[in-house]
This record gives structure tokens, C-alpha cells and sequence, in this order.
């Protein structure tokens, strides 16, 4: 399905955004460039939310995409986090009294 011209004045502006960010990112460390550019292609995942925003300037947008993709990553490292707690919790219930005699012989 082609583009309407509104969707293709809001990539040319994202890409503009992104594009105004490049001499930014490069002027990162090398460990940091790589997250940055990550980072910035993570916000066409949002291109049509960000088409809604209605903003003129995509700077507001660019960085709540940004924003929404680090608290996903976020929602998922806690749901794992409390997964492996309790399999963990779990596991010293049933160890529990031979982990705490090992501990005592040593």
C-alpha cells in the first residue's frame, strides 16, 4: 500500500531528526555509538505514532519513542528479574538445610 503524502512528509521529517542527531552520535564513545544508533532506528517502530503526534518538530516525539523503548526493555529485565527470584527462592526452600550444613563444614 503506497504512502499518503502525509506519511511521507512525516518520514522525511523523522529522517530529517534523526539525521540532525548524527553528528551527536558520532561524537560518542564507540561502546555508546552503537546503543545510540539502536536507539534511533528503535523510533520507526512508532513512525505512525509519532505521525499523530501532530507535531511540527519531531524532537518531542523522537525522544518519548525513545522513552517507550527503554521502559518495554525495562517492563521485560523486571518480569525476567522476579522470574528467576522466585525459581531461585524456590530452590533454596528445597536445598535449604543442606546448603546451610555444607556451609557450616567448611
Amino acid at each position: 500500500m503506497p504512502f499518503a503524502c502525509e506519511d511521507k512528509i512525516t518520514i522525511r521529517l523523522l529522517k530529517e531528526e534523526l539525521e540532525g542527531w548524527r553528528p551527536f552520535v558520532e561524537a560518542l564513545r564507540f561502546e555508546d555509538r552503537q546503543v545510540a544508533r539502536e536507539m534511533m532506528e528503535s523510533c520507526w517502530r512508532y513512525v505512525e505514532a509519532v505521525e499523530q503526534s501532530g507535531k511540527e518538530f519531531l524532537t518531542e516525539p523522537f525522544f518519548l519513542t525513545v522513552l517507550l523503548a527503554q521502559e518495554k526493555r525495562l517492563k521485560e529485565f523486571d518480569t525476567e528479574f522476579e522470574t528467576l527470584k522466585g525459581e531461585a527462592e524456590a530452590w533454596k526452600s528445597r536445598a535449604g538445610p543442606q546448603i546451610s550444613m555444607s556451609s557450616e563444614a567448611q
